[in-house]
Order: C-alpha cells, then structure tokens, then sequence
C-alpha cells in the first residue's frame, strides 16, 4: 500500500505528516481501506482511513528497539462525533456494546483535525450502509442454511463452516458470528 500518495492527494487545513516506516504495517487494513491523513501526536500518530481513525504508537520497552503498535480503532459507523478539549486536546469516543471507547489526543491543531475527521466520518459511515447493504442478500441467505441445518459445505470431503461476507469490511466471518472479528460489526 502506498500511503504516501494517497496522503496529499487533498487540499485541507493541515498539512499531511509523513509516517515512519514499519508503523503502517501494525494496521490490519480492511477490504477498500486507504490512507487519507496522518497527524502526528504526543505519542505517535493519528491514522484517518475512508473508514476509521487508527492510533499508531510505540510500544514501551525498557531494552532494545521499540517497535510501532495499533492502538485503539475507531470505526467510523459508531463513531460520535470529534471534540476539543482545552483547546490541546481531540475526543475521539465509539460506543461498543460491552463497552464505550474514549481516547484524547494532543494535537497541534485539534480543531482542524476534527472538522477533517467529521466530513470524513459522515462519507464513512455511508460507505458503512452501503457495504452492509451489499451484503444483506449473502446474509439472509446463510442464515436460512444455518436454520435448515446446512450450515456447513463440504469441501474435497471436508466439512467446513460456511462463512459470509461482513457488510461493513468486507472479510469472511463464520454465519453463527455476533460479530465481526476484524472491525467488530454487528452481524445479524
């Protein structure tokens, strides 16, 4: 993936960081993620996709090197919208079912950052719809095999789950699921 040039691919109110080399590689990209901005923070970077916002930072180690880490995603599809906080800080908060998600950034100008990540959340969050749409049919499909007892194919003899797209990333998620295993999506 070339970050480099989906990054200054727009014109906005801040200027587009360079991220270090090895610290994308920690980010489990989703189908039809690209990079849109880089901000960097007190402790590594903000990483805003066409579908989340990614913290990317250092792990803490007392010896040797100190290798990058993803930190906390946030999914544009229940993504609340950005605050500042004491004119430093950026409020990025996401409802989960088990739990709610708050982290704060330093920035060097949150209010830019978060006028960016709102235009970008709401784009997001129908690129969300329209993937879980897309994948309403696949859906409802298997779970009818599921509920009539097929849920398993077989395969050169092999029996093996059937497993279906999920509507918001796009990757293969065992029927039964609750939720996604890759981006934490509903399933059903």
């Amino acid at each position: 993936m070339s970050s480099a040039g989906s990054m200054g691919s727009t014109e906005t109110t801040t200027t587009p960081v360079p991220i270090e080399k090895g610290a994308l590689d920690q980010v489990h990209f989703l189908e039809g993620e690209r990079v849109l901005r880089v901000w960097r923070t007190g402790s590594g970077f903000l990483v805003m996709t066409n579908l989340r916002c990614v913290e990317i930072s250092r792990k803490p180690q007392l010896f040797g090197t100190r290798e990058w880490d993803a930190g906390p995603s946030f999914f544009f599809y229940n993504l609340a919208p950005p605050k500042v906080e004491f004119h430093r800080f950026l409020r990025l908060s996401e409802d989960r079912e088990e739990r709610a998600v708050v982290v704060r950034f330093i920035l060097h100008d949150p209010s830019s950052v978060a006028q960016e990540i709102e235009e970008a959340r709401l784009a997001g969050q129908n690129e969300w719809l329209r993937r879980r749409a897309g994948a309403e049919r696949t859906l409802r499909e298997s779970r009818e095999r599921w509920e009539s007892g097929r849920a398993y194919a077989t395969r050169d003899g092999i029996r093996q789950p059937i497993k279906i797209r999920c509507g918001y990333c796009g990757n293969l998620v065992v029927v039964t699921a609750n939720r996604c295993p890759f981006c934490g999506a509903p399933q059903g």
